[in-house]
């Protein structure tokens, strides 16, 4: 049992480095990077720190257990800064949000460096820790702590979901996802050692290795993210170029687009879509199209939004469905895959073809193609 723990953990600590390395290795410097790291920073200590204790190594297990010990209390916090520091790009960000911190930094210096003295004096020097430890479940208050952090993680996800879709032609299938299942896993991570503590507290029982088991469903989710970052553009999600005021509900007073500039700016997304086939880019965005019809990205949604009734990921795909449309009905569709000819349309990925060319047609590109020739 021991030999599989201690793989676990080696796995979990090559797997922590390889993740920082390549964080670090990402060109962009903005705080969603940052916020990242010291996330995973704090992981690499949990994971040393059990692997010390697993091999009685007080030089590891130890000064780790300074960091480890409450950082429950970070942890949480720390994803639910990431996801908010994504879609909300505030100025002075952190120190709006220090707040969030506070929890950690009492329990340190109230709990953790007390209990440290404690242990490393081998005095009762603060006696309030031995009382605390009777009556007061810490693991239970830290599970609580983190599945509220997580869910309202979860929450600005869901919040800003849609909205992305006046951003993004193919967002679902790429990065954004990837935020969704880093928040998920760690709620199952914790939700697993919520249920071991309340089993613990319920049936009266103690065992040194149940935090073991948390810890490997912690690197069983290391890996599968670590795995999905390296498949992105974006490595690892850390920033998103938005225009914020897009972000925030769509009550305008007055229409942003006049009703004698309309027309033009329909002729000129014509010709971008038919003629010049802008949607062919995989990672086209709004900003890159409000570009080249030289107004603001702001501008452009409210075009599509409120003059074409429309946003940008529905009108980008359906001329990519189109393009894909007329590949089928030919005989350049004998030259190409099914996967292949998305690609050419666009789309970058086989599943968002297949799912937005099925919405949009009823069929899915092989049905269409088989429809088409019994015509």
């Amino acid at each position: 049992m021991k030999l599989i723990i201690d793989f676990i953990l080696i796995v979990g600590i090559v797997l922590n480095i390889i993740t920082l390395l390549k964080l670090f290795k990402t060109k962009n410097n903005q705080l969603p990077k940052k916020i990242l790291i010291i996330f995973w920073f704090f992981i690499a200590f949990i994971i040393i720190h059990f692997y010390g204790l697993l091999h009685k190594l007080n030089f590891l297990f130890i000064p780790t257990y300074i960091l480890e010990n409450g950082s429950r209390f970070l942890l949480a916090s720390l994803i639910y800064l990431y996801v908010k520091s994504l879609f909300e790009n505030e100025k002075n960000f952190i120190v709006k949000h220090f707040v969030h911190f506070i929890p950690f930094i009492l329990y340190l210096f109230f709990y953790t460096l007390p209990s440290s003295i404690n242990y490393a004096t081998d005095k009762n020097i603060f006696p309030y820790i031995r009382i605390i430890n009777i009556y007061i479940n810490l693991a239970l208050i830290k599970d609580c702590y983190g599945l509220i952090y997580l869910l309202m993680s979860l929450n600005i996800y869901y919040k800003y979901e849609p909205r992305l879709k006046q951003f993004f032609s193919s967002f679902k299938e790429q990065d954004f996802v990837w935020v969704k299942k880093f928040i998920i896993l760690f709620l199952v991570a914790i939700s697993i050692d919520l249920i071991i503590t309340i089993s613990e507290i319920s049936f009266g029982y103690n065992v040194e290795w149940d935090a073991y088991i948390t810890l490997f469903f912690v690197i069983i989710a290391m890996s599968y993210l670590g795995y999905f970052g390296l498949t992105q553009k974006t490595i690892y999600l850390t920033k998103i170029i938005l225009d914020q005021s897009l972000l925030a509900k769509d009550n305008y007073n007055q229409k942003i687009i006049k009703p004698k500039e309309q027309n033009e700016l329909k002729l000129k997304l014509e010709k971008l879509f038919v003629e010049d086939k802008i949607h062919l880019q995989s990672d086209l965005n709004l900003n890159d199209l409000s570009q080249k019809m030289k107004i603001s990205s702001r501008s452009l949604s409210a075009f599509l939004n409120d003059d074409l009734k429309t946003n940008f990921y529905e009108k980008v795909n359906y001329y990519r469905v189109e393009e894909a449309k007329e590949i089928l009905m030919t005989d350049k569709v004998f030259q190409y895959k099914i996967t292949a000819i998305g690609e050419s349309c666009g789309f970058n990925s086989k599943s968002s073809f297949y799912r937005i060319f099925k919405k949009s047609t009823g069929h899915s590109p092989s049905e269409y193609r088989r429809v088409f020739l019994k015509k």
